[in-house]
């Protein structure tokens, strides 16, 4: 015998029946669906029809959970079996009628006995009385029920002389021990008879006969045993959408998949019912029937015990079962055997001590639902408090049936138990879990625990801070502090108070209220925990505080003097970087800096917030190294969950120099999408300095990829809450400026570059020195040229980007000198240096000058190379450069703003009609424009224009 563990397969196409309805009706299912996800059981089924039709039958039964699709699948087989020529003899056991015996046997051959002759016949008087008096009792019941076994078996051969027959009983778990028996007689006896016994019962039935069937039939060489599995999610996402008529959504796809767990029947009722848009409720009727028809068969010590599993959840440990339940163990563990037995409850085993749940998510939802809710609140706290007695379980065992439990549950634990589950959600970054658990919490300490409230609020406010709420945040740390003071709060944690403060402030771009308060508080390198000292190093750095930064920063390189620590040691060597940086010794501090990131991958739960800073200022040193692999690796993005409860605006940071590093890179469109997330990160965070920030880098890049429209939008929403003071927001608004004025041709409007500074975003600081250093040259404005290369020559000492961006820059001065060799010389050296960093826009841009210098053949070569790389980042060179002719753009017309779009883009060879797409013009438009660039450049031609640009 083969028992086939099927429903692991998806049906190929072409192996899928039309509907078939079973007793003229489809359980479960208001319209026929096709046949899904039952490809290999389907297989078995029909093969064994095809069996029977050649003369060698048997018995086939099919098992599984109710709701599975016995009985839809058993409707496929009996539409095969007529659809080639079977005498099909069907009937179902009714629950309603376990107690007549031999009924499903009579249900299915009383059709088929209307005019019945033959041997034995006089036997089926006892099932059929309309036949015939019954035959003379033998005086034996055992014999008398052989013989009329025997009759059965003998009309089921005159049946299978005509046309081979198929028997099918559905439901056999309802039906008498007598029918189980017979059934298994005729399949016993089917061997060598065009005869296929086919039954369909529910797995973990308490059926004496029925398991007797199934262990008989596991031994029987002819019969086979077809237990069905969930389907796949697979076949679970193809039903949904036959029953929709579309394909799901993925909210609905997924609370069926999670819900249903592979029952078909499920499956449709909860399809139907979600697609009504009622995501939540009372469960489908026939759902809610389906589990109380099994539970109602339960004796009281199983139904009891089952409604405190369900209770229980992923905590239904015996102790605390037997607990709540009021079972000693050896009640416990027969009512639990029982339970399994009947496939109701399942055992885990994930540790040690095993666990019991509900075996199928929606028999524990359709069981909760049943209790009332007084019923489930003292269960509820009574599951927690057996938690916390047995010690099972720590707070985040318990707290959420104490949270359920409502006011069964003593204040004061509740206050203590909520503040641990919601400091426990907020580490892990489950803020709306964290924010419910402390908010319980409050409600309740206001009552029973006064002096817990102060500490409450704090944990509010870094939810709130967590979650990009900083106003409300703030409002809850100044009650806090407030209520702390008037309170008697120990002053060190006052202290410790004043400093988030000082810190939150610094997020919401109120760099004077955090110093204000970082002063006000003090330092204590010697006693304050090393993440307090990073407090005032973070605000100096925000203040632009060199002298203050360099003195924070000197602690931190001290710390291990007094605190050996993990955290210690890693600041120390961010303290030790940042020094080297100051002095202007990149090489020093990158690899300072470079300790102190495995360092900090030592600091427990430090660890995020000390690697933090680490990493935006590695990635800024190793860009401008060159070192570009670098600094997309430490730019994680993926780290700073945990550092958002801390400084809200990490995620921001990161992305948006993670794009700048992809710039260099040459990748304007993973940049871009870098920024588009920085930019949607900042606004949920709602700090206007952020979002400030990541519009003008974004405006840069739009720029860069010629959307001189949407560069310029953005760089005017930037400017709305534009604060000169924050150095990064300026470095990154003037650079923005900068690109713009350079793209359209109109160096007037460039801001002037009123230095750089030795520390900061070096990236940004770096293009914005490089981009103004071109717009001098466009400008023809030599001694400014000058200046510039002397800005990026001092900030290129062991720095290889700013050291070739001076070179590029002293080249393009060179030739508006008319000093060829020497332009040529330097704009080589940029080009190889720049190109073997990977920095490919920047390169390109030196060799598009260079090519100016050189024959034509060379010049040709080079110019393609340049012209791919920027084609492939989507961008496209300066429309305006330094010429053969040393004639800058600036000088040579006074085009308008969109003249000085257009005249580049011819120089590119683009038509008139891919100009005015890409430009969003009519093509007339384009044309009139192009005129007045011909007449204010005295050019005559197309090509002229084209040569005049290049």
């Amino acid at each position: 015998m083969n028992t086939v563990a099927a429903g692991r397969a998806d049906p190929p196409q072409d192996e899928r029946r039309r509907p078939r309805p079973v007793g003229g009706r489809q359980r479960g299912a208001a319209l026929p669906v096709p046949l899904v996800g039952r490809a290999a059981e389907y297989a078995v089924l029909a093969d064994a029809v095809t069996a029977a039709g050649s003369g060698r039958g048997g018995g086939l039964l099919v098992c599984g959970p109710p709701g599975i699709g016995k009985s839809r699948l058993a409707a496929e087989t009996v539409g095969l079996a007529r659809d080639k020529g079977f005498t099909v003899v069907e009937g179902r056991a009714d629950p309603l009628l376990s107690g007549l015996a031999y009924a499903p046997i009579v249900q299915a051959f009383r059709d088929h006995l209307r005019a019945p002759s033959g041997e034995g016949i006089e036997e089926l008087g006892v099932l059929f009385p309309d036949l015939r008096p019954d035959a003379p009792s033998t005086g034996d019941p055992a014999l008398q029920r052989t013989r009329m076994y025997e009759s059965v078996l003998a009309v089921t051969r005159r049946l299978a002389a005509r046309n081979p027959v198929l028997l099918f009983l559905d439901d056999v778990h309802c039906a008498d021990r007598g029918t189980v028996e017979l059934l298994y007689y005729i399949g016993r006896n089917a061997g060598e008879l065009p005869v296929l016994v086919l039954a369909c019962f529910r797995s973990g039935v308490a059926n004496e006969a029925l398991t007797a069937m199934a262990a008989a039939t596991r031994r029987d060489p002819t019969g086979r045993l077809l237990e069905l599995a969930p389907l796949t999610d697979r076949a679970v996402r193809e039903l949904v959408g036959h029953l929709l008529g579309a394909p799901p959504s993925p909210a609905l796809l997924r609370a069926v998949t999670s819900r249903a767990s592979g029952i078909a029947l499920f499956v449709v009722a909860l399809t139907r019912h979600l697609a009504t848009g009622r995501m939540s409720g009372p469960l489908p009727e026939v759902i809610r029937d389906v589990v109380l028809e099994q539970v109602n068969q339960l004796g009281e010590t199983e139904r009891r015990l089952l409604e405190v599993v369900a209770v229980a959840g992923v905590h239904g440990r015996p102790a605390v079962l037997g607990t709540v339940a009021g079972l000693d163990d050896p009640v416990l563990h027969a009512a639990l055997r029982r339970l399994a037995r009947t496939r109701l409850v399942v055992e885990h085993r994930s540790g040690a001590e095993p666990h019991y749940r509900i075996a199928h998510p929606l028999y524990a939802e359709a069981i909760y639902g049943e209790l009332g809710i007084s019923e489930r609140r003292s269960l509820h706290a009574a599951v927690g408090a057996a938690l916390d007695a047995s010690g099972a379980g720590s707070t985040v065992a318990s707290a959420p049936h104490y949270a359920a439990g409502g006011d069964r549950v003593p204040a004061a634990r509740a206050v203590e138990v909520f503040s641990d589950a919601g400091r426990r959600a907020l580490t892990v970054g489950e803020l709306d879990e964290a924010v419910d658990y402390f908010l319980a919490a409050l409600r309740r300490a206001r009552e029973v625990r006064p002096e817990a409230v102060p500490a409450l609020l704090v944990d509010l406010a870094r939810v709130e801070q967590g979650r990009g709420r900083l106003g409300e945040a703030a409002a809850l740390l100044d009650g806090a502090v407030t209520l702390g003071a008037r309170r008697g709060e120990e002053p060190e944690r006052l202290r410790a108070w004043r400093h988030l403060q000082a810190l939150l402030e610094a997020e919401r771009g109120n760099v004077r209220a955090a110093v204000d308060l970082a002063r006000a508080t003090g330092r204590r390198p010697d006693r304050d925990p090393p993440m307090r000292l990073m407090i005032h190093w973070i605000i100096a750095l925000r203040e632009v505080d060199l002298a203050e930064l360099a003195l924070v920063s000197k602690e931190l390189a001290e710390l291990p003097s007094t605190h050996d620590t993990p955290t210690a040691h890693a600041a120390a060597r961010l303290g030790a970087g940042v020094l080297a940086a100051l002095a202007g010794d990149p090489a020093t501090a990158f690899a300072e800096l470079s300790e102190a990131l495995e360092l900090a991958g030592r600091c427990g739960g430090d660890a995020p917030h000390v690697a933090f800073p680490i990493r935006m200022l590695l990635n800024g040193l190793a860009v401008v190294r060159g070192d570009l692999a670098t600094g997309i690796r430490v730019a994680d993005v993926e780290s700073t969950a945990p550092v958002r409860l801390w400084l809200p605006g990490a995620t921001c940071y990161l992305e948006t120099m993670l794009a700048t590093t992809r710039y260099y890179a040459g990748d304007l469109a993973t940049a871009l999408t870098h920024l588009d997330h920085a930019v949607a990160e900042a606004r949920r965070v709602g700090g206007d300095r952020l979002e400030s920030r990541t519009l003008a880098t974004r405006s840069f890049l739009r720029a860069e990829r010629g959307d001189l429209d949407g560069a310029e939008a953005d760089l005017t929403a930037a400017r709305r809450r534009y604060d000169p003071e924050q150095i990064d927001l300026k470095d990154a608004v003037e650079l923005a400026a900068t690109a713009l004025a350079v793209r359209r041709g109109a160096p007037a409007d460039v801001p002037p570059l009123t230095g750089t500074l030795p520390f900061g975003d070096v990236q940004l600081n770096c293009l914005r020195t490089a981009f103004a250093g071109y717009a001098a040259v466009h400008s023809g404005d030599e001694d400014e040229a000058d200046r510039i290369t002397g800005l990026l020559r001092a900030s290129g000492h062991d720095a290889a980007v700013p050291a070739a961006l001076a070179d590029l820059q002293q080249g393009l001065t060179a030739i508006l000198r008319g000093a060829r060799a020497e332009a040529g010389r330097l704009l080589r050296d940029a080009a190889i240096a720049l190109r073997g960093m990977g920095v490919k826009l920047l390169a390109a841009h030196a060799e598009l000058e260079l090519a100016e210098l050189l024959p034509r053949a060379e010049a040709a070569e080079l110019t393609g190379a340049a012209t791919a790389v920027l084609a492939a980042a989507g961008s496209s060179p300066f429309p305006a450069r330094a010429t053969r002719r040393g004639r800058p753009i600036g000088k040579a017309g006074a085009l308008t703003r969109r003249e000085s779009e257009i005249a580049p883009l011819v120089g590119q060879g683009l038509s008139n009609a891919e100009i005015a797409a890409r430009l969003f013009l009519s093509e007339r438009t384009v044309e009139t424009h192009l005129r007045n660039v011909y007449r204010k450049l005295g050019l005559r031609s197309r090509v002229s224009l084209a040569r005049w640009v290049r």
